[in-house]
């Protein structure tokens, strides 16, 4: 297995999850998607930090498992949706980290409160499922989720969609960090950016901030989790 197999990578993203505050216990996944067939890689139930490897698994667009021995979530059906409607998006992330899922009891979207917010501007929906007893709701998240990035879901976490597992990994974090600051900035009567500020910053974040992160916490992973590299050849 080199640094680029997809369960490799899955399972750096969730542990870099995990040290930026957006563990979600056992429940949480994240997957991408299975180049060149109707399949994803993803995450099975566990803390996102104890993550390797032979954990992660591929699974149909049907939820057949097609590799790997541990049983996914039944929860992961609407990344299938997202796949199926989605031709763009190549990794889907969900978590209910802290200070997001403090946010999420009201439904509205995260403000520009912090430089790193522009990542989500005009790119984020609220979705408040009718039946929360229901696992099955992919298709109404799928719809909600629409052409964004971003679902906030109400009392509960967030799904992110995304071009890549990198850039989903850093989007999910920070998405984490700017419900923090939204809340902060509100207790004080803090005021959001300007609107201009924002769509002038967002396209440089895009462009040097999400690469730059991703490989700043993989070195970080070399030096904190040397049980996670083991896997490698």
């Amino acid at each position: 297995m080199d640094e680029m197999d997809p369960r490799f990578r899955i399972a750096a993203a969730r542990r870099m999850l995990a040290r930026a505050g957006c563990e979600s216990r056992v429940a949480g996944h994240v997957s991408e998607r299975a180049a060149g067939e109707d399949a994803f890689w993803v995450s099975p139930f566990g803390y996102f930090d104890e993550t390797t490897p032979d954990m992660v698994v591929k699974v149909s667009f049907d939820l057949d498992r097609l590799e790997g021995d541990w049983e996914p979530s039944p929860a992961v059906e609407f990344h299938a949706e997202i796949y199926q409607r989605r031709a763009d998006v190549a990794s889907v992330i969900h978590t209910h980290s802290h200070e997001l899922s403090k946010f999420v009891t009201r439904a509205r979207p995260i403000g520009m409160y912090n430089v790193a917010a522009v990542l989500f501007f005009e790119d984020q929906v609220c979705f408040d499922r009718d039946d929360p007893s229901r696992h099955e709701m992919g298709d109404s998240l799928a719809a909600a989720l629409g052409d964004k990035r971003v679902v906030l879901m109400k009392n509960h976490g967030a799904v992110v969609a995304s071009q890549s597992l990198e850039q989903a990994t850093i989007e999910a974090m920070m998405l984490e960090a700017c419900a923090e600051y939204h809340l902060a900035a509100e207790a004080i009567g803090g005021t959001e950016f300007e609107e201009r500020e924002v769509r002038r910053g967002r396209d440089r974040y895009r462009q040097f901030f999400l690469p730059n992160m991703w490989d700043a916490n993989f070195r970080r992973l070399r030096r904190s989790d040397p049980d996670l590299f083991e896997h490698l050849d």
